[in-house]
């Protein structure tokens, strides 16, 4: 969840919201800024992997869950993981939303093949997707893709966060 932007504007459209994240600073920031806004969502410090094992306190299942900017730091043998995670997690008829690094012209994070990240050593600060392999990644859990498109560029002073360098995505899960 990050510093919680995300997370604090699903609870102030009366979402019941359990943000995840790795980092104590992260968690202790949105922490503070939901204080600030009043918004009401639970923050678990950790890694969404074991928190969502069973009998965890954050394990859904979820009408919605949303990504924005873990899968793409994730090496290439973790979409396995992720992809029974979400299948653990997300309610049958339930949508997942992700927002990643683009692929091509203007897009951010590196477009190496997968086998080249593991002769390097590193991710090289996160992969970029073209739509096709978002696609085929996404299409093996049961999901249907609604809506895949380059993020809308809002400005600076914008209340809305959109970079064009980023996919957003929006698919539903069967059931």
């Amino acid at each position: 969840c990050g510093p919680g932007r995300n997370t604090h504007r699903l609870a102030a459209l009366s979402f019941d919201v359990d943000g995840i994240d790795l980092s104590p600073a992260a968690i202790a920031w949105a922490k503070e800024r939901a204080g600030a806004s009043g918004a009401e969502a639970r923050f678990h410090l950790g890694d969404a992997f074991v928190l969502t094992a069973e009998g965890a306190e954050a394990a859904g299942p979820y009408d919605l869950i949303y990504d924005s900017g873990c899968f793409h730091h994730l090496p290439p043998h973790r979409r396995i993981s992720y992809l029974a995670l979400l299948d653990r997690c997300l309610a049958p008829g339930g949508h997942f939303a992700l927002t990643c690094f683009a692929a091509g012209e203007g897009g951010m994070g590196s477009e190496l093949p997968d086998a080249e990240f593991y002769r390097q050593g590193g991710l090289g600060g996160g992969l970029a997707y073209a739509p096709e392999e978002l696609r085929r990644i996404f299409s093996l859990p049961g999901l249907t893709e609604i809506e895949l498109r380059r993020m809308r560029d809002e400005a600076p002073d914008s209340p809305l966060f959109g970079e064009p360098f980023l996919w957003t995505a929006l698919f539903r899960k069967e059931g």
